[in-house]
């Protein structure tokens, strides 16, 4: 009988978590090696237990669009990030699975709807030209994360949900505990009780003077039996600060720091910044920052990629080796390789904002803010440039989310 890779595979397990990127432009090595080879692969994770890794686009797609998969942190079986996961995620909307995730969800995407978030193009114009200004004003060199690719998108989610930006101190660190895995459980578990206490006096406060903002319609509309138990809304509201800016500000500094080492691709946008949409898209698939999530369990058994996923067995996808399938990017005539940058690729079928029910709820947002942000970037800028050398940039090495942990520029 003949073995499949997979097969093989579950008989010598790899290590897998974590899975560093050798090279700071690439897919993990062993990620792009199992794609290569085909089919699932089963891999060790950081406590011990074995899941199965899809690498390949079209694998990655099947596992987060089937409804035998579940997204419920709360399964015993579930291939966790780290072993506080489910004290800190389990019933909230976004780990849930349909038709009670989709019933939650359908009531915070209007918020961000194509239709919103593009009427915000305005005011996110308005913030990038305040922020170049004040680096301009300041001179260089500058750290380009804390002057610009953080503040853009923190004052951005906190205009929409009616947080105060000058808090966003507080909110910073809430996110960088929840994404670097070398925090400790203790430090976890004290920054989300800082943060819990700040969202719930913030909730109070927009129960008792509601305005016109996401938070006051949501306790006005979407709280109670039907919608969003009172208890919940602090941690919901964490949840839309963290996510609003914390992966956009390390999709903007990766982007920046891949047009200041290709100029051709920087310059290209500069001469047509008609190519802002396409540009942000193949950013978003060439780096994949959120890279060993979404994760899953299965349901019952089921088949993907030819491998047989037994019920009560995890999935974890590799978004970034998926973004980078030579099947389903470079394929045809004419197209750059998929390892390639092409800011005037047609990248739209990328998986970095996950697949299927659970796709990204701010994607909307993400895309304008990066729309906005480069052009406007690099023709006010046009000299931006690195301020140390390209091998020195201080790229995240345990993080949940990949990014910079801080990007030195001048002009």
């Amino acid at each position: 009988m003949t073995t499949t890779a997979s097969e093989a595979a579950s008989t010598e397990e790899a290590p897998f978590f974590p899975a560093p990127r050798t090279c700071p432009f690439s897919a993990p090595p062993q990620h792009t090696a199992f794609r290569e080879a085909g089919g699932l692969h089963k891999v060790t994770i950081w406590d011990g237990s074995t899941h199965w890794l899809a690498t390949r686009h079209a694998d990655i797609r099947a596992v987060l669009s089937s409804p035998s998969f579940s997204a419920d942190v709360r399964n015993p079986d579930f291939p966790l990030v780290h072993s506080n996961q489910p004290e800190h995620e389990g019933g909230l909307f976004l780990r849930l699975d349909d038709p009670e995730h989709a019933r939650l969800r359908q009531m915070l995407t209007k918020e961000f709807s194509v239709k919103r978030t593009q009427a915000m193009r305005e005011n996110l114009l308005r913030i990038t030209d305040e922020l170049i200004d004040a680096m301009l004003a300041k001179g260089g060199p500058a750290d380009f994360i804390r002057d610009f690719a953080l503040p853009l998108p923190s004052r951005a989610i906190c205009l929409i949900l009616g947080v105060p930006y000058e808090d966003h101190g507080l909110f910073e660190r809430h996110a960088n505990a929840g994404t670097d895995l070398d925090v400790s459980h203790e430090e976890r578990a004290r920054t989300q009780r800082e943060a819990f206490a700040y969202y719930e006096a913030f909730v109070e406060r927009k129960r008792r003077e509601p305005s016109d903002d996401m938070i006051s319609r949501l306790l006005a509309h979407h709280t109670g039996p039907d919608g969003f138990a009172a208890e919940m809304m602090p941690v919901l509201v964490g949840i839309l600060v963290g996510a609003g800016h914390e992966t956009t500000a390390n999709m903007l500094s990766l982007g920046t720091v891949a047009l200041l080492v290709n100029p051709d691709q920087r310059d290209r946008l500069r001469a047509h910044p008609e190519l802002a949409p396409s540009a942000a898209e193949e950013m978003l698939r060439y780096w994949s920052i959120v890279s060993t999530d979404p994760r899953r369990v299965a349901l019952e058994d089921v088949e993907v990629g030819g491998q047989l996923v037994r019920r009560g067995e995890g999935v974890i996808v590799s978004l970034i080796a998926g973004n980078r399938d030579p099947r389903a990017f470079g394929a045809n005539e004419g197209e750059c390789p998929a390892d390639t940058l092409d800011i005037a690729r047609n990248a739209r079928r990328h998986v970095a904002f996950g697949f299927g029910s659970h796709q990204c709820l701010g994607q909307n947002l993400a895309r304008v803010e990066m729309q906005v942000a480069w052009p406007r970037l690099f023709e006010r800028i046009p000299g931006l440039r690195l301020a140390i050398a390209e091998d020195e940039l201080p790229f995240k090495k345990n993080s949940i989310v990949y990014g910079l942990n801080s990007l030195p520029v001048t002009w």
